[in-house]
């Protein structure tokens, strides 16, 4: 305890430098000096204490009687609800009351509109639910159509693949060609021109011209047979060339009418859905419209039925389905009667 004391008057000392004034510890003396006096004055002015204790007391009474308001306010929506009760049985029993043959017309009659609501109501559901059906019926069916479409579309691609790749293949070799050509013409010339530098020399003899000669002779008649091989196979290549040319055109025809059959399978899987949707959309309109008539005629047939209840609850008629509702009705109302005469004793 000495400790818990020394501790807070520590921390009620001022910090080094500060300003020294009130000690906090005499302040809060003081302080319970006051209140001290304030409660023997109050307990000393019985005036003041009669005061305080009929504000306490008519506060109290407030609350209290705002709460046995609500229990009563409670308890007549109760009330209310069994006499609905009440005469929404006595109306499908069929109980003829003279006084209440007006509200069963009226009844009767927005019956018969609750069920043209209803039938209403039950057609757009049904007609909303099979256009659904047919919607994802042809959406499925398309999406079957596209599928097929793009796996064909897929083999000729790849057949188109094949024929560009082979059209290259070709067309590299038939440059290779006509440049081995172009090179054995270029070393044929030179070989011609060899020659006649030979037979101009005049520092090499005849034997020597002539063995020089045969030997490069012997290279131009290789040339010439090659060139000549060579040029056999450039119409086959370029034969081949113009083929394979032809067949991926013809392919890629086929698989730019492949893209424009899937295209226009898309297009029309939109349109029908943007149609389905928009009868949907009407229909659903419909079911909202019946929904909200429902619940405006179950409105309107709340009052009758409470009518039909307080004049069904006023005869007492003698039917088994009826005592208990006039039992309960009864337990409500002495709930209330008691909470009333609660109200009154305050």
């Amino acid at each position: 305890m000495k400790e818990l004391l020394a501790s807070i008057f520590s921390s009620q000392l001022p910090a080094p430098g500060a300003r020294e004034g009130l000690p906090y510890w005499l302040f809060y003396s003081l302080l319970c000096i006051i209140l001290l006096l304030v409660t023997f004055i109050f307990l000393r002015d019985k005036d003041l204490r009669q005061r305080l204790n009929s504000f306490l007391f008519t506060a109290k009474r407030k609350l209290i009687k705002l709460r046995l308001q609500a229990l009563i306010k409670k308890e007549q929506q109760k009330k209310k609800e069994l006499l609905k009760e009440l005469g929404r049985k006595s109306w499908k029993e069929g109980i003829q009351v003279e006084k209440t043959s007006r509200a069963r017309k009226a009844l009767d009659k927005l019956e018969e509109k609750m069920n043209r609501a209803q039938k209403s109501l039950e057609e757009a559901q049904s007609n909303i639910s099979t256009l659904r059906d047919k919607l994802n019926e042809t959406n499925q069916e398309l999406t079957e159509q596209i599928k097929g479409q793009k796996a064909d579309k897929k083999t000729h691609i790849k057949k188109l693949a094949e024929s560009k790749e082979r059209e290259k293949i070709i067309g590299k070799e038939l440059k290779q060609k006509e440049k081995e050509i172009e090179d054995a013409g270029k070393s044929l010339k030179s070989s011609e021109k060899e020659i006649k530098e030979i037979e101009n020399n005049q520092s090499l003899s005849d034997d020597e011209k002539r063995m020089r000669t045969e030997d490069i002779r012997k290279k131009i008649e290789h040339l010439e047979r090659t060139k000549e091989e060579t040029q056999q196979e450039i119409p086959s290549l370029r034969e081949d060339i113009s083929e394979s040319t032809k067949e991926r055109k013809v392919l890629q025809g086929i698989v730019d009418d492949y893209s424009k059959k899937i295209k226009k399978i898309e297009d029309e899987e939109k349109e029908q859905g943007r149609e389905y949707q928009r009868e949907i959309k009407e229909w659903e309109k419909n079911k909202e419209r019946a929904g909200e008539e429902i619940r405006e005629f179950e409105g309107q047939k709340a009052p009758l039925f409470e009518s039909l209840g307080k004049v069904m609850n006023e005869m007492r008629i003698d039917h088994n389905d009826f005592a208990i509702y006039y039992s309960q009705i009864d337990r409500v109302k002495k709930r209330t009667d008691e909470l009333e005469e609660r109200i009154q004793k305050l």
